[in-house]
């Protein structure tokens, strides 16, 4: 495990980091260096030879000293065991058999069996023994998988300590699903707070009545907390809120769209970090938002509390049995904690006495309109 000093780096900056100042020896040399890097890595790395240059001399050889250690342990390996199965699939196109073989048998089994599923059925019959590939020296497998994986972003390394924002990015696949998913309930009803109960009957009319069900609660709890951003929130209703056709993935869009805006105030490696861990299309889409959400004016104190919430809702969800009992016992690192602790207080208050009845209102006007698909929630696979 990478030392917690060196987030929020990924790998390879931390090489760079340590070389340079092995190499170079001061601040000096290590500004004149980092000068060529784009300004977001420059900022990090700067800020980094900063602090570490004044630590104690014997304390700071021995840090040094131990993450070069950790680094090679890794071999210029990229994680690509973290990147979802669909981004890798995606660069094996075009690669031989014996290729596609040599880089899975370096995954997880659970990795590999989700890689093989994917794989063309010509190219899967065509992969040699794995006893075959295992007998191959270390130096030739690792050179292939280390050629395959220049075609990814290096992930990031957990650090440990207080869970903040950019953790997010360690999520299971599964969990990603779930935050994004919720995520996109409370963008449509930040979306909805404002538009009154005629517009919220027309699109739960198009929905499953437990998927209208849970809108309508989104918008009744938005209604009571502090809204950072109903403006972009509506911004994004109007574009796509005619266009969908299937629910589960106008949430997922949703979800993106809030994710997106949130991470506006991080650095282009970790977005494509965050992007790996999705689908590649929901990676693809992710992305696309990120460019949209640059063109809006949004404050750093907004995104600030975007980020917040996004945090919230990972303790929230794993209060209900949706993501890993880890986070009910992690520290949080808030923006704001006094804000973020309003929003976990609000979201674990009882429903209030009349909520149930306006419910109903909504969803009586909803299907008086017509029918209304019972389409199941599909989860990834």
């Amino acid at each position: 495990m990478p030392h917690p000093f060196f987030a929020p780096l990924n790998p390879y900056e931390v090489s760079l980091l340590l070389t340079t100042l092995t190499v170079g020896g001061g601040d000096q040399a290590a500004t004149n260096i980092f000068a060529h890097l784009p300004a977001d890595s420059q900022k990090r790395l700067q800020e980094k030879a900063g602090a570490l240059l004044n630590i104690a001399a014997d304390k700071r050889v021995a840090l040094m000293v131990r993450e070069l250690r950790e680094l090679l342990a890794t071999n210029g390996h990229r994680g690509i065991e973290r990147v979802d199965p669909s981004w890798i699939i995606h660069y094996m196109k075009g690669e031989s058999p014996r290729v596609v073989a040599t880089i899975l048998v370096g995954l997880p089994q659970p990795q590999v069996r989700s890689l093989l599923k994917r794989l063309p059925q010509a190219v899967r019959r065509s992969l040699p023994p794995k006893a075959e590939v295992m007998a191959l020296p270390n130096v030739v497998t690792d050179g292939v998988r280390q050629i395959f994986e220049q075609r990814f972003h290096p992930m990031p390394q957990a650090t440990g300590g207080a869970m903040a924002f950019r953790d997010v990015v360690h999520l299971e696949r599964a969990e990603l699903f779930h935050l994004t998913r919720d995520l996109g309930l409370i963008e449509l009803g930040q979306a909805f707070v404002s538009v009154g109960k005629m517009a919220l009957a027309e699109l739960c009319r198009r929905l499953p009545r437990e998927r209208a069900e849970e809108l309508v609660q989104a918008v009744k709890v938005a209604s009571h907390v502090d809204l950072p951003d109903v403006k972009s929130a509506q911004r994004f209703l109007s574009r796509v809120v005619m266009n969908f056709e299937d629910t589960e993935e106008f949430l997922q869009k949703s979800g993106l769209w809030r994710l997106a805006k949130a991470c506006r105030l991080e650095d282009n490696g970790y977005n494509m970090a965050l992007a790996q861990r999705l689908p590649r299309k929901a990676g693809q889409l992710f992305f696309l938002y990120i460019a949209k959400a640059a063109e809006m004016d949004l404050t750093q104190e907004i995104l600030q509390r975007l980020q917040d919430s996004v945090l919230t809702r990972v303790k929230v969800l794993s209060q209900m049995g949706r993501l890993g009992a880890q986070y009910l016992e992690q520290q949080y690192q808030f923006h704001d904690p006094v804000a973020a602790q309003a929003a976990l207080d609000a979201a674990a208050a009882p429903p209030e006495p009349g909520s149930p009845a306006e419910t109903d209102a909504v969803l009586s006007m909803a299907m008086g309109g017509g029918s209304r698909s019972d389409e199941a929630p599909k989860t990834p696979k």
